[in-house]
C-alpha cells in the first residue's frame, strides 16, 4: 500500500478532510444517475404505455411501485435539482455524503464539485464499475489489472482530465448469479483497494448466499474486510443468523433502502421489500448481537420518485424521520451517533 495525501484522511471530490470534518454521514446515494441498466419491462400494455411518459403527480402512484419499469424515472441529471435535494439534507443537519454512482451509470465528476461547493456538503465519489449490463463494451476483454490501474488512477490522479479523485472504490455492482466479469470487477476493485488505502463498496447480488460469496473472494484476494461496506443488506439478508454471521466477519453492514417502501423486488418479485419498521428491527438485531460498530445507514436514491423535487422523501428523510421512529423504538442517540458518525468517519478513513 503506498502512503500518499490522503493518508488518515476522508477524500472528497474537493479534496482531503480531517475525518473529524465529516460529520454526519449516509453512506450510499445518487446524486446525479442514468440506471438505464436497472430497466424492466412492463408485463401489459398499460404498464408499455406509461413507461414512456414522463414523472408526473398523476402517474407518481404507478410509478412508486413499477419504479424500474419508468424510463424517465431512471434518469436524472439536472445539477440544480441536486443541489436544491442536497440542501434539504443539509438543512436536517447533514455535513457529508458518499455518491455511489461509478462507471457505467454516468457518474460525474465535476458536477459533483459544483454540488459540494455550493451546498457545503462533503460528497465522496466513487471508482470501479457498476453491474455487467452497464459495463462497457470491451469490458469482457480487459485484464484486472487494467481495471485494477483505472481505478488507482481515479483515486490517486482523478478522473480523465479533471483532477477530482474518488474517494471510495464503489460501487462494485453485482448480479446473482454472479457473472465472471462481476467478478473482475471486484477482483481489481480488491486490488485497488490495496494499493491506494480506499474504502471499498460492494452491493451483493439478489440471494442470502451472495454476501458470503463475496466476503470470501476479499479475503482471498487480501483485501481489508474491516475497510469494507456491504451495501443493500437490509433487502438481502432477512434472517437473523445469517446477518449475525456477516457481521463477525468484521465487513461494515449498510442498512440503505430506507424510504424504498414498494412490496416487492422489481427485478426479483419472489423477493418481498422489508418495509422501514423491518430495516429498523434488523438494525435491533445487530445492536442485540453486539455489532453497533459495524452498522452504518442510507437511502440509496437512484430514481425521481424518490427525490423530494417529485414528491419522494428525500435526502433528509433519515435525519428527520427514521431516526425518530428508531428512538421510539428503544435505539439510543448515542447509538444513532455511532451509526451516522462515528461508523463512517472510520471506514472512510483511508489506511
Amino acid at each position: 500500500m503506498t502512503t500518499h495525501d490522503a493518508t488518515g484522511k476522508a477524500l472528497t471530490v474537493l479534496g482531503p478532510i480531517d475525518p473529524n470534518d465529516l460529520g454526519m454521514t449516509i453512506t450510499h446515494e445518487h446524486l446525479l444517475i442514468e440506471l438505464g441498466a436497472a430497466y424492466v419491462p412492463p408485463v401489459n400494455e398499460e404498464g408499455e404505455r406509461q413507461a414512456e411518459e414522463p414523472l408526473a403527480l398523476d402517474n407518481l402512484g404507478w410509478v412508486s411501485v413499477n419504479w424500474a419499469s419508468s424510463k424517465d424515472n431512471l434518469v436524472y441529471q439536472d445539477v440544480e435539482t441536486a443541489k436544491r435535494e442536497v440542501a434539504h439534507y443539509k438543512n436536517a443537519g447533514g455535513q457529508s455524503l458518499v455518491d455511489a454512482t461509478t462507471v457505467g451509470i454516468e457518474r460525474d465528476p465535476e458536477a459533483l464539485a459544483e454540488i459540494s461547493r455550493a451546498s457545503d456538503v462533503n460528497i465522496i465519489m466513487g471508482a470501479g464499475f457498476y453491474v455487467g449490463p452497464s459495463h462497457p463494451k470491451d469490458f469482457s476483454d480487459r485484464s484486472v489489472d487494467s481495471v485494477t490501474e483505472e481505478i488507482i488512477r481515479d483515486v490517486q490522479v482523478g478522473v480523465g482530465d479533471t483532477g477530482i479523485r474518488c474517494g471510495i472504490i464503489g460501487e462494485i455492482g453485482c448480479s446473482w448469479p454472479w457473472t465472471d466479469d462481476e467478478k473482475k470487477s471486484v477482483t481489481a476493485a480488491v486490488a485497488g483497494q490495496r494499493a491506494t488505502g480506499a474504502p471499498l463498496l460492494i452491493p451483493p447480488g439478489r440471494d442470502q448466499k451472495a454476501p458470503a460469496e463475496i466476503v470470501n473472494l476479499i479475503d482471498r484476494e487480501g483485501g481489508d474486510l474491516s475497510r469494507t461496506i456491504m451495501s443493500h443488506v437490509d433487502i438481502r439478508i432477512h434472517e437473523r443468523e445469517i446477518l449475525r454471521e456477516l457481521a463477525t466477519t468484521g465487513i461494515y453492514i449498510e442498512f440503505d433502502t430506507f424510504g424504498l417502501n414498494t412490496p416487492f423486488q422489481p427485478h426479483a418479485l419472489e423477493l418481498f421489500m422489508p418495509s422501514d419498521s423491518q430495516r429498523i428491527t434488523k438494525v435491533k438485531w445487530l445492536i442485540e448481537d453486539g455489532h453497533l460498530e459495524r452498522i452504518v445507514l442510507a437511502h440509496d436514491i437512484c430514481t425521481k420518485h424518490r427525490q423530494r423535487t417529485y414528491g419522494g422523501h428525500g435526502l433528509d428523510y433519515i435525519p428527520a424521520n427514521v431516526t425518530n421512529w428508531m428512538k421510539i423504538q428503544g435505539i439510543t442517540q448515542a447509538q444513532i451517533n455511532t451509526m451516522l458518525i462515528e461508523n463512517p468517519r472510520r471506514v472512510l478513513t483511508f489506511a
